[in-house]
């Protein structure tokens, strides 16, 4: 395997390499405030049919969205790491001292 540095890579593999990033990060950021916002809307419907104070129907959807957050960024960061960017791929390594 090639060790590569970013700074000795030409323009053009950069910004493949930031192009690949951002599309799929704004596709996971879509996907991610669409279902925050379904999830959100169910648990806020199912709370206000049952009677339960508007502040627990918030804190409640609030933590249902920063899961769905968290699970959201866990599939951008797999997505990233087994997608080809540009003509490179992201590996992990164990970083040495």
């Amino acid at each position: 395997m090639n060790i590569l540095e970013i700074k000795e890579l030409p323009l053009s593999s950069k910004a493949n390499i930031c192009w690949g990033f951002f599309w799929r990060g704004i596709l996971v950021t879509l996907g991610s405030t669409i279902v925050g916002a379904l999830i959100g809307g169910v648990i806020g419907f199912i709370f206000a049919i049952m009677g339960v104070p508007k502040s627990v129907g918030t804190a409640v959807a609030g933590m249902a969205g920063l899961v769905s957050g968290a699970f959201f960024l866990y599939l951008y960061v797999r997505w990233l790491l087994s997608s080809r960017l540009g003509g490179f791929k992201l590996v992990l390594v164990y970083a040495h001292e």
